[in-house]
């Protein structure tokens, strides 16, 4: 949605784009917040597997779990290739919990908070 607008004289475009973004920029923290709270990302450390695998593993509900992992595709975390997801490199050293770096007491705190808000 682009609204044109007269400011002194001068025609300028102004769109919402900045205020949604703001608006919604929990959803793709949340999706992120789920992944480590499933331990998706430890678990995809382990070995990549398939949508229908993945499901069965981590217990996801059928009807979501395409859309699911495909956020986390979309957003950068996952790596999908030939129907096969897998961990990108930077959530393979930061999310997976059996490497050193692994940062998820800090995520989880920050779940716990949005939770409780």
């Amino acid at each position: 949605m682009r609204r044109s607008r007269l400011v002194q004289g001068k025609r300028i475009g102004t769109t919402p784009d900045k205020i949604m973004q703001i608006g919604m920029g929990f959803w793709a923290s949340k999706v992120l917040l789920s992944a480590v709270e499933m331990e998706v990302f430890t678990e995809l450390a382990k070995h990549p597997e398939d949508l229908t695998a993945i499901e069965a593993r981590l217990g996801l509900h059928a009807r979501s779990a395409r859309d699911f992992l495909d956020a986390l595709v979309a957003l950068g975390l996952l790596q999908r290739e030939d129907g096969i997801y897998r961990n990108a490199p930077d959530t393979d050293l930061f999310l997976d919990k059996n490497e050193p770096f692994y940062v998820r007491g800090i995520l989880e705190m920050a779940n716990r908070r949005v939770k409780s808000s």
